[in-house]
């Protein structure tokens, strides 16, 4: 590795770890793929959320989305391999890979795409998702290249996993504190202790499939419980 690159790689990581959150984290890791792996001519993330989701992120083109939700859709491609298979997937020409019978030769078509270089982005115990890179020409991606993608992925992994747990720290914190507001309501206007109060919230949450956090955000902001009158 040059000199060069390593303090373009250092500076990177100096960029994200001083990052307002994990949305402008992710902004500054797609630029700085673009600007220091060989033949990345576009990129994006694809973060996999609860119960599976996947979602695209901070693309650098429209084109980006397109090829990602394709995958989606079809369940095939590199970046879903990068997720659930190997931790690093390159293809030369998406067109003829027999690994994606459908969305290869359906991206080349419609967005020109050939080259595509995917790398997992993960933590000793939780996969959030793969960098994806993009290329409109054959074999952009070579083994200097993928090296280049894996460093800098390992660098995007390490302070990802810590913007999230900040980011569910305070997730958690404003949640017990909406819960606390909807209690405390509950409690002056039917009487009731906070172990009673939070039965009531628990048992609309399961009876009407709606999100605990969400039960208690509707009665701090309505002053009521939703839906139809609650049995307390």
């Amino acid at each position: 590795m040059t000199d060069g690159l390593d303090i373009q790689l250092a500076q990177a990581a100096r960029e994200m770890d001083a990052a307002a959150g994990s949305e402008e984290l992710l902004d500054v890791a797609v630029g700085w793929s673009m600007a220091v792996v060989p033949g990345c001519q576009m990129a994006g993330v694809t973060m996999r959320r609860r119960r599976g989701r996947l979602e695209s992120v901070s693309p650098s083109d429209p084109v980006v989305v397109a090829c990602d939700l394709l995958q989606y859709e079809l369940e095939e491609g590199p970046c879903l391999d990068a997720i659930t298979d190997d931790t690093v997937i390159a293809a030369g020409d998406v067109a003829r890979d027999p690994r994606w019978p459908r969305w290869g030769p359906q991206v080349a078509k419609d967005h020109g795409i050939a080259g595509m270089l995917s790398v997992r982005l993960f933590s000793s115990e939780t996969v959030h998702g793969a960098l994806n890179l993009y290329s409109r020409e054959p074999g952009a991606f070579d083994t200097y290249a993928i090296d280049i993608a894996v460093l800098l992925a390992t660098h995007v992994s390490v302070a990802l996993g810590s913007a999230l747990s900040d980011e569910n720290l305070r997730l958690a914190v404003d949640s017990r504190h909406l819960i606390g507001q909807a209690q405390g309501i509950l409690m002056e206007r039917f009487s009731l202790d906070a172990a009673g109060a939070f039965a009531v919230l628990s048992r609309v949450s399961q009876d009407r499939n709606i999100r605990l956090i969400a039960v208690a955000e509707h009665v701090v902001r309505r002053r009521e419980l939703p839906g139809a009158p609650v049995q307390v």
